[in-house]
């Protein structure tokens, strides 16, 4: 077809098609689906049979063949070729520049038609039996169809990757620490992003440099060994500001490490507190919005995951103390039990004796004595108890249990505990002790006679049930150290009662608070939710 026929009118119909067949590029949803409208594009649109579509190989450098129709096998008995670096097609997709098949060059050619690159995927072959040249009209309309073509392959490959990034997402957040969360990342942008150059920075334990924490196999290759970067860098300015930067030539940049670095194109997105996560090519301009947006939203979901590790890092710094406090509370347990009580028990022996072999008023004196200290004994092996995590927790209906409870404690004058005071979950017996002191601490400062009411905090947006009593209360400026250890005002206190009822609390994750009764007595709030 010479230039003068293809100006004819049949152009802009043949342009109108294109146009309209651009919709069916785009809504197609494999590369291989995209390929095969394409083929069927360039026969039924543009006039050309022997049309063939090969894109660049993942991984690899070669052009596979991705749809052709049968002539073209037929042409070939097969399959067409994989195309290679040395080939002339590879040579069109390499340079970006069109080549003429059967051109006046190149006589004695049997093929006729264009092959044109698809910028960043690969190239289009048109070809047909006709003899002639190609026009530069003709021409425009197959670069055309191969631009739109690249277009709709940006399309999927962003749709897939973003698909495959939110696959990665659980590796990225289940990683145990930022060495792994980092080997991960630079895996995942590797093999999902196709960067193949990358590597995470973490801010080094001086915070004065961004030591490169993991790094691909190509980017050691070419960097040899890969150094740390301080103020004055580029990744620096991005870890500092928080801004993400795109360098399409990043030996253009002012803040360049070093001028004749190996690297052109370059993104580096900032991790939060915990450094930058850069990635770079060989070319310049490698990167479009495209590979920004997707790089930006990579770089949260690392910052995200580098978060998480840190938080998990931390608890269980947390439970090894915690372990460790354990151990010494073991050890506490232990003394107590042994070290004070055995003594004790000789002494009380050896009272009663004494109290057989002769009568003196001192004998009482020491038995109560003896009785106190028993008592602290008691409360120190409680409180050591209750510095502990909670046991399994289930439904425990507070009416039933308050009353038990009541029973076991000496004096008191009356209990009146609502029967909708409902049901807490707790441990049962970590409750039953908590209820325990705070009966306990109303008779010890209210009398015999004092009344104890308990039921549930009601008008209030928590959860909860309150112990009041009608006792002397507790003042204002005192509500919150009487939950100190060794704070008591009652004669024969031990002074560990409320603290064990706040350490209870404490691990079921309730709070507990003293106020005033409505009698001017005590009354201590425990809220279980919120």
């Amino acid at each position: 077809m010479t230039a003068e026929e293809a100006a004819g009118p049949g152009v802009d119909e043949r342009l109108r098609s294109l146009y309209a067949a651009t919709q069916e590029l785009m809504t197609a949803t494999t590369r291989q689906s995209l390929c095969r409208v394409v083929v069927d594009v360039s026969e039924r649109v543009l006039g050309y049979p022997l049309t063939g579509v090969h894109l660049r190989a993942p991984g690899g450098e070669g052009l596979e063949p991705m749809a052709y129709p049968d002539p073209v096998r037929e042409r070939f008995d097969g399959e067409p070729p994989t195309y290679t670096p040395g080939d002339r097609v590879y040579r069109v997709f390499r340079t970006g520049e069109s080549l003429r098949l059967g051109a006046a060059e190149r006589p004695d050619d049997p093929h006729r038609g264009i092959v044109v690159p698809i910028p960043d995927h690969g190239v289009l072959i048109a070809g047909t039996e006709t003899p002639g040249d190609t026009s530069e009209v003709t021409l425009d309309l197959v670069e055309l169809l191969a631009e739109n073509t690249a277009v709709a392959l940006d399309r999927l490959q962003r749709e897939s990757r973003l698909n495959a990034l939110h696959e990665t997402t659980r590796e990225l957040m289940e990683a145990r620490d930022d060495a792994a969360v980092a080997a991960a990342a630079t895996n995942t942008a590797h093999e999902v992003l196709d960067l193949r150059l990358n590597a995470v920075y973490l801010r080094s334990s001086d915070d004065e440099r961004l030591v490169p924490v993991s790094v691909t196999g190509e980017a050691r290759e070419l960097f040899g060994e890969v150094p740390s970067l301080g103020p004055g860098s580029v990744a620096w300015d991005v870890y500092e500001s928080g801004e993400p930067a795109c360098h399409d030539d990043v030996r253009r940049a002012s803040n360049v490490a070093n001028p004749e670095t190996p690297v052109r194109s370059e993104l580096v997105m900032p991790l939060g507190e915990h450094g930058v996560f850069l990635a770079g090519s060989t070319r310049p301009d490698r990167f479009d919005d495209a590979d920004v947006a997707l790089a930006k939203l990579f770089g949260d979901t690392v910052e995200a995951a580098l978060d998480r590790a840190e938080r998990e890092a931390l608890m269980r710094r947390r439970e090894r103390e915690l372990a460790r406090q354990n151990e010494r509370l073991d050890d506490f347990a232990s003394v107590v039990s042994h070290d004070l009580r055995n003594p004790l028990n000789v002494a009380q022996g050896r009272l009663e004796l004494l109290a057989d072999d002769c009568d003196s008023p001192h004998i009482d004196h020491m038995a109560e004595a003896h009785a106190r200290m028993e008592s602290l004994i008691d409360d120190l092996l409680t409180l050591a108890r209750t510095g502990r995590s909670v046991g399994e927790t289930e439904p425990v209906p507070l009416a039933p249990t308050v009353t038990s409870v009541w029973n076991t404690v000496d004096g008191g004058g009356a209990l009146s505990v609502d029967d909708d005071v409902g049901v807490v979950e707790a441990d049962a017996s970590r409750l039953r002790e908590l209820l325990e002191n705070l009966v306990r601490n109303a008779v010890e400062h209210g009398g015999d006679d004092v009344r104890v009411a308990v039921d549930r905090l009601d008008g209030e947006e928590r959860d909860g049930f309150y112990v009041a009593d009608d006792g002397p209360g507790i003042p204002p400026e005192r509500r919150e150290e009487v939950f100190e250890r060794g704070e008591t005002t009652a004669d024969d206190g031990t002074g560990f009662g409320l603290a064990i009822v706040s350490e209870i609390a404490s691990a079921h994750g309730w709070r507990v608070r003293a106020t005033e009764s409505a009698d001017g007595g005590a009354r201590f709030e425990v809220v279980v939710d919120g």
